[in-house]
């Protein structure tokens, strides 16, 4: 009975056992499953058996966790040893779900004092960003020490809370395993060996890094060097990765030929000066990447030269996304500039929200060499702001504020010169920019401008379609002197219009005289109009009185227009001129008026025969109903057919050529009243009637004005009459055997009276006097000629020829008599 007993045990044992061998895989998904589960790996396949030793072999298991998969072959397991064939390993990316409800925590690992050591001959792992799969050998020589060989060198240490190991890693595994550009990485070499260390939260990375990149544009060779030590730390649960490059040393060398780079010019020698080929950069202080946030607190970047070139970059509290870069940026730029040829240059820029504002600072002790300028001192000092620069609409306004002591420039000499321009532009596009300007003085040649003062405001929409500028200016000029003529408070104030062209007008006052003028610049032509509205003459004295300060407009108007084309050089104008007076000394001109129209034309000017009338000239005579005409022709400028009213008689000039040096004017006269050349006054006891004519003619050369073989005649029978003269009483009392002969010039009927001018270029005049005529009373015909040289300063003095005739009489009897 017991064994039959015994017998159905047995058989019922080896029954479970073989249906538990049959039913293993089920039962195991069953029993494992769900614990592996509560950890967060999933068993998705599992088939194992046993082998005749007794070891576990495992065809076959799939796990998952996160969202990596990791398939394992070829199993064998006993107490002492696992060995895995062959491992797969997907590396995925995580779901961001999975981050957020399943927190990574510190490792607590219950490592047993003794387990089988583990042997993979092959590990592959694939991933997204791998262009191949990486391939791995781990080895554990000892308990819970592995050893990595591969395509990776490493070394690693289990513990109960963490991990941490050495790491070896070189530019040329980056380029066989990374999809990345090989163009980049082509110059990129590097050997970097890391310790690392991982508690199931955090991974960290420390070592020595020597990397070098080779670089080259066209035939400039660039080469950044760094070398160090470096630091990183990953944070699982808040993902913050944060690198340490404070202890590398990063050099950056260009070759000579990157000089090359800049095109051939005059600037280029000036260019190559400033340009360092040797620089230092750092990052002093840690970057982290947290959530696709990016920090770089500094960055500092630093001429490395053996000369006086010193320039510092700095960048501080630099942040950007990731995901959107340009919206999320924000940095701070400090940029400091001193060399041989650049006394100082100091930016400040900050750049955030999609908005750059910054000012700056420029200080040179004089311009480059290659400006066509000269300057000394000059500073320049501003600031800005622009926002919207994300959305290619940009707002924002920027100052400038420029100075310098002195410049030269196309030979003008310029001083004390100070600018402050402003610049503003909306959101529709409207930009406004306005310059104002202060200049001591302008020198060009013999020209000298003061206290120049000037204000230009330009207004466009820059947006869609063809751009039109609309230009304001002002501009004040205290004085302009030069050899012929100095003109003050000059104002000038403009208007225009620049589109394909350029349209502008500008109203001008200079010493208080009026004009305004329009002109168009064009790519072919230049077409201008200057107007000068009506205007009383009297603005123009201050002008003529730098010519002739004894001269002097009383009254009048005078007004015109000028139109034609710079590009052309050629011009039509007409002016008139009407009802002016002018005082020069004692002389006066009264209503002078004339209207003449003309044309320039490359270089020449022609105005055509133009009539003026003078109503009166009083120059110890009174000259009136003078009519003459002018023109030009060829620049040369002359007045002919000048008439006029004198003495009761006319006048007539034939020609003046105006700036003629040598030329040769006539002037006749024509019956003039004799009694009105007498300069004595009605008590003198004189007087003189008949008429005159005469012919003068006018010789002018380098040395002055002559007249050579003028002549005065009489017109008809005159009379000269001398009662109660007490000079001549008294002659003919002391002289009284010539009374009777001077007793003939009393009561003279003058039948002929012939004289010859000369006047000397040095103002010495001779008249050759031949007196004829026949006293009525005592029947005696009378014959008398003198001779009369005295240095004169304008012809009239000539003309008083009845004066002279008496006063040479009693001269000459006086001297007689003695």
């Amino acid at each position: 009975m017991l064994k039959r007993v015994s017998l159905i045990m047995g058989a019922v044992l080896l029954s479970i056992v073989l249906l538990g061998y049959v039913f293993r895989l089920p039962l195991l998904q069953w029993a494992v499953a769900p614990a592996l589960e509560k950890a967060g790996v999933t068993l998705s396949c599992l088939d194992f058996s046993l082998t005749s030793e007794l070891n576990v072999h495992v065809q076959k298991a799939c796990l998952s966790y996160q969202n990596q998969e990791l398939v394992v072959t070829g199993i064998t397991a006993n107490t002492r040893h696992v060995e895995i064939k062959q491992a797969a390993l997907n590396v995925n990316p995580f779901p961001q779900s999975d981050k957020e409800s399943s927190p990574a925590t510190i490792l607590d690992l219950a490592l047993p004092e003794k387990r089988p050591t583990i042997t993979v001959e092959q590990l592959s792992i694939n991933s997204a960003l791998l262009k191949r799969p990486l391939v791995l050998n781990i080895t554990e020589p000892t308990l819970n020490h592995f050893v990595v060989n591969g395509d990776l060198n490493a070394s690693a240490t289990l513990y109960n809370n963490k991990v941490q190991g050495q790491l070896k890693v070189n530019d040329e595994l980056l380029k066989q395993l990374f999809k990345t550009d090989n163009a980049l990485l082509n110059g990129l070499s590097f050997n970097s060996a890391q310790a690392f260390s991982f508690n199931g939260v955090e991974a960290s990375l420390t070592g020595e890094l020597q990397a070098q990149y080779d670089y080259k544009i066209q035939s400039c060779d660039i080469t950044n060097s760094s070398r160090g030590v470096l630091g990183a730390t990953y944070h699982l649960n808040n993902q913050n990765l944060e690198l340490d490059p404070s202890k590398l040393k990063n050099n950056v060398k260009l070759s000579n030929n990157c000089q090359s780079l800049i095109p051939e010019s005059d600037y280029k020698a000036f260019a190559v000066k400033q340009l360092p080929l040797n620089w230092q950069w750092a990052l002093p202080k840690p970057i982290s990447l947290v959530d696709n946030n990016l920090t770089l607190p500094l960055i500092t970047l630093t001429s490395d030269e053996q000369t006086e070139q010193d320039i510092d970059i700095t960048f501080t509290d630099t942040f950007v996304n990731t995901v959107t870069p340009l919206q999320s940026a924000r940095s701070r730029l400090k940029a400091q500039l001193h060399t041989d040829d650049i006394k100082s240059v100091v930016l400040n820029t900050q750049f955030n929200n999609a908005q750059l504002s910054g000012n700056y600072d420029i200080a040179l002790t004089s311009l480059p060499e290659f400006l066509p300028a000269e300057a000394n001192n000059i500073k320049a000092k501003g600031d800005f702001t622009v926002t919207q620069l994300i959305d290619f609409k940009p707002v924002g306004n920027a100052r400038i504020e420029f100075s310098f002591d002195s410049a030269a420039a196309y030979g003008n000499a310029l001083t004390g010169y100070t600018g402050n321009l402003k610049a503003s532009m909306n959101e529709e596009f409207d930009a406004k920019v306005t310059l104002k300007s202060k200049l001591k003085s302008v020198h060009y040649n013999e020209y000298k401008l003061t206290d120049i003062n000037n204000t230009l405001s330009a207004r466009a929409n820059l947006g869609v379609g063809e751009l039109f500028a609309h230009l304001n200016a002002n501009t004040q000029i205290n004085t302009l002197t030069s050899p012929s003529i100095d003109l003050n408070t000059i104002n000038v104030t403009s208007t225009g219009l620049q589109s394909r062209a350029l349209q502008a007008s500008h109203h001008v006052f200079v010493n208080a005289v009026e004009l305004v003028a329009n002109h168009h610049i064009s790519k072919v032509a230049h077409p201008f109009e200057v107007i000068i509205p009506q205007q009383s003459v009297l603005s123009l004295n201050s002008i003529i009185s730098q010519f002739e300060p004894l001269a002097q407009l009383t009254q009048g108007e005078f007004g015109g227009r000028i139109s034609g084309d710079v590009n052309l050089q050629k011009a039509d104008f007409n002016l008139t001129v009407g009802d002016t007076s002018a005082l020069y000394n004692d002389y006066l001109a009264n209503q002078f008026s004339t209207q003449f129209s003309g044309q320039y034309d490359s270089g020449q000017l022609n105005i055509a025969p133009t009539t003026f009338n003078v109503n009166e000239l009083r120059a110890g005579v009174v000259v009136n109903n003078i009519n003459g005409k002018i023109e030009v022709v060829n620049n040369s400028a002359q007045a002919f057919n000048v008439v006029g009213n004198v003495f009761g008689g006319v006048f007539e000039l034939d020609k003046y050529s105006l700036l003629k040096p040598q030329q040769t004017a006539y002037v006749t006269f024509e019956n003039v009243d004799a009694s009105k050349l007498i300069t004595l006054d009605d008590k003198s006891g004189i007087t003189l009637t008949g008429r005159l004519k005469g012919s003068l003619p006018f010789y002018f050369d380098e040395t002055g004005v002559e007249v050579k073989n003028g002549s005065l005649v009489n017109q008809g029978q005159g009379k000269l009459i001398i009662s109660n003269n007490e000079a001549f009483d008294a002659v003919m009392r002391q002289q009284q055997e010539l009374q009777p002969v001077l007793g003939l010039l009393k009561n003279l009927d003058i039948q002929k009276l012939d004289s010859t001018v000369v006047l000397k270029s040095d103002g010495w005049l001779n008249l050759g006097v031949n007196l004829q005529g026949f006293n009525e009373p005592e029947q005696q015909q009378v014959n008398f000629n003198y001779n009369h040289e005295e240095n004169v300063f304008t012809l009239l003095r000539a003309l008083r020829l009845s004066d002279e005739i008496t006063q040479k009489v009693e001269q000459q009897y006086s001297q007689k008599g003695n």
